[in-house]
């Protein structure tokens, strides 16, 4: 992920199209924020917000860790879940482009199929 810090500005820079103004860094929603976009890789992100806050002048705090590890964790179990279900979709669907709401499991669900290369229905 492409990121910039701009001093003349105030603002960081990611991909050339989402800015953050350096008087917003401290929102604590911003790390769970980006990472729902797909386009957003966290470990960059990271480095970003590190860079961000030294230029903004601002100290890491206990909860810009906290708020980060959380939304690491939350990106990776959305990552997961969509690695599986895509594997399960090519294996049992043909890779179909459409589903039945019937084919919605949970990662562990998908998992055990995988696993047992037999289809589970969900109950």
């Amino acid at each position: 992920m492409k990121w910039e810090i701009d001093n003349v500005t105030k603002h960081l820079d990611l991909e050339d199209h989402y800015f953050i103004s350096f008087d917003r860094l401290t929102e604590d929603d911003w790390f769970s924020h980006l990472a729902e976009k797909e386009w957003v890789n966290m470990k960059d992100l990271f480095s970003a917000f590190v860079a961000a806050y030294d230029a903004a002048g601002l100290p890491l705090t206990e909860s810009f860790f906290k708020n980060y590890q959380k939304s690491l964790l939350a990106r990776a179990e959305t990552d997961y879940h969509s690695v599986v279900s895509n594997l399960w979709n090519l294996k049992f669907r043909d890779n179909a482009m459409f589903r039945s709401i019937s084919d919605f499991k949970s990662p562990y669900e998908y998992a055990e199929d995988l696993i047992s290369g037999v289809e589970t229905k969900v109950a």
